[in-house]
C-alpha cells in the first residue's frame, strides 16, 4: 500500500468538514460570521488546490489548509465590501488580491469571506448593517475586532486559519480576547496589493489561528521566506524586557493576574526579566490616529456621500472627525514616528525578546459599550497600536486559564525580527502552557 500523504489527504475532504460544522450551528451563526459562505464555491477552490497538489513537484506547503478572508481582500469576481453594506454595490475585483494568490498556489484554499467592523474603524468587531460575531468564549462580551468574523471562523472551528489585517490591533485584540493566536508581521514583509486600505502607513497584513505553527507556516508562504532553523532552545539565560511604561499599566484585575503568572513561568524557565520605559511608545495613541485619520480621509472621500446615509454611526462620526486633521498635523506625527521607531529600534536591541500584554482588558461586556464607547475603544488598542507606531512585528499568545475570559501575552521587537519574534513566542507558549490550565 503507498504511503504517500497525498493519496490519502484531501483538501475537498476538509473543505466538507468545514462546511457540515458550519452548516450544524444555530440559526444565524453564519450569517454573521461570514458576509459571505458558498458551499460551493468553497468545494470548488478545495478541488482546485487538490488539482494543484496533483500537477505539483512534492507536496505544497498549504496543500488542504482551510484559510477565510476577511471582507477587504479581493478575490476575482467577488465584491470587497469591508463590511459595509454602501460598499456591497462596488464592482466585483479584477482579479485576487496578491496573498491570496500566494495562498492558492501554495495548496490552501478559501473558505468565505469574514464580518468585519465597517471599513475596519474600531477594535470592537461590530457590525450594524450584518449583525455581529460573538465572542466565543462568552457571547455576552464583544468579540473584539476590527476581524471579529475572521476570530470566530477560526474559534468555532470552520477553518484552519483566516486571514485579516491589522492596522492599530485588528488581528491581535480579537485573537487575544477569545484566547486564540495571532501575528502581525512587520508591515512590509507581506504585499497589500489587493487590500481595502484604509492607513497605507500601518495595514499590515496578519493571521489569527489555533496554534502559533499555523501562523508560521502562513508567514513562510506570504513574505516568501524560508521557514528559519530554531537556533534557541530554552529560555535560560536571555533578556526579556516588560515595556511596563506605557504597556503594562492600567491592567484589569484578570489580565494583571494572568500577566503575573505567565511573568513568573518566564522566570521560573531562566529567564532575565527587566522593566523598561520606552517614552516613543506614548505617542501612539494621539500620533498613530492622526496619521491614519488623514490617510483615511483621502481613501473614503469618494464614498463619502453614501456613507453619510448608512454607515455604522460611531464609524461615521469618526470619519468625519478624520477631516479635521491637518496636513502639519499630519507630517509633525510623521516626524515624531520617526524618531520613535529610532528610539525603539535602539531598546528593542538590548533585549531578546519584549513583552506586555496584548490588550489590558478583557472583552467588555455589550450592555457597556454604549456608554463608554471612546473610552473601551482606547483601551483595547492601547498596547497594539504601539507596536504598529514603532513599525514593530508582534506575535498574541493564550494566557489565560480554563473557563475565564481571553486575556493574550504580546511578543514583539523591531521591524524585521519577525522569525526571531516567531521562535520566542513559540518557546515562551510552551513555558507559560502548564501556568494556563492551573485553576
Amino acid at each position: 500500500m503507498s504511503t504517500d500523504p497525498r493519496i490519502h489527504f484531501r483538501a475537498v475532504d476538509v473543505a466538507r468538514r468545514y462546511i457540515d460544522r458550519a452548516m450544524d450551528l444555530p440559526d444565524g451563526y453564519v450569517e454573521r460570521i461570514f458576509l459571505e459562505f458558498d458551499a460551493e464555491r468553497i468545494m470548488r477552490s478545495a478541488e482546485a488546490a487538490d488539482q494543484r497538489q496533483k500537477d505539483a513537484y512534492g507536496t505544497l506547503p498549504l496543500h488542504g489548509v482551510a484559510v477565510s478572508l476577511k471582507d477587504l481582500f479581493d478575490e476575482f469576481g467577488i465584491v470587497t465590501s469591508a463590511g459595509s453594506s454602501f460598499l456591497r454595490n462596488r464592482a466585483p475585483a479584477c482579479e485576487d488580491a496578491k496573498v491570496v494568490s500566494a495562498l492558492k498556489a501554495a495548496g490552501a484554499f478559501t473558505c468565505g469571506r469574514t464580518n468585519m467592523s465597517e471599513l475596519a474603524f474600531t477594535g470592537l468587531g461590530l457590525n450594524p448593517h450584518f449583525g455581529s460575531p460573538e465572542n466565543i468564549l462568552d457571547a455576552l462580551r464583544i468579540p473584539g475586532g476590527s476581524s471579529s468574523g475572521a476570530m470566530a471562523s477560526v474559534g468555532l472551528g470552520l477553518c484552519d486559519a483566516a486571514l485579516a489585517t491589522d492596522t492599530g490591533g485588528s488581528v491581535r485584540i480579537p485573537a487575544a480576547l477569545n484566547s486564540l493566536y495571532g501575528f502581525k508581521p512587520t508591515r512590509a514583509a507581506i504585499s497589500t496589493k489587493g487590500v481595502f486600505s484604509i492607513c497605507p502607513s500601518f495595514d499590515t497584513v496578519g493571521f489569527i489561528a489555533r496554534t502559533l505553527h499555523m501562523c508560521t507556516r502562513l508567514h513562510a508562504v506570504l513574505s516568501g521566506q524560508c521557514l528559519v532553523p530554531r537556533k534557541i532552545s530554552s529560555l535560560d539565560g536571555l533578556h526579556v524586557g516588560l515595556v511596563a511604561s506605557p504597556l503594562a499599566e492600567g491592567l484589569d484585575t484578570q489580565v494583571s493576574a494572568d500577566f503575573d503568572r505567565a511573568m513568573l513561568a518566564i522566570r521560573d524557565a531562566g529567564a532575565i526579566i527587566a522593566p523598561v520605559s520606552e517614552p516613543a511608545l506614548c505617542h501612539s495613541t494621539t500620533c498613530l490616529g492622526t496619521i491614519c485619520s488623514y490617510e483615511a480621509t483621502a481613501l473614503v472621500s469618494g464614498y463619502l456621500e453614501g456613507l453619510k446615509q448608512t454607515a455604522d454611526p460611531y464609524v461615521l462620526e469618526r470619519i468625519l472627525q478624520s477631516a479635521e486633521v491637518t496636513s502639519k498635523e499630519m507630517e509633525e506625527a510623521r516626524s515624531k514616528r520617526v524618531e520613535a521607531i529610532r528610539a525603539f529600534k535602539e531598546m528593542a536591541g538590548k533585549f531578546d525578546i519584549l513583552i506586555a500584554p496584548t490588550v489590558p482588558i478583557i472583552a467588555p461586556m455589550l450592555s457597556d459599550i454604549d456608554s463608554n464607547l471612546e473610552k473601551i475603544g482606547s483601551q483595547l488598542s492601547q498596547n497594539t497600536r504601539a507596536v504598529n507606531w514603532v513599525d514593530g512585528c508582534a506575535a498574541t499568545i493564550p494566557m489565560n486559564t480554563y473557563d475565564t475570559p481571553g486575556t493574550g501575552l504580546m511578543l514583539f521587537g523591531r521591524a524585521g525580527s519577525d522569525w526571531h519574534v516567531l521562535e520566542m513566542a513559540s518557546l515562551i507558549d510552551k513555558v507559560i502552557a502548564p501556568a494556563r490550565v492551573k485553576a
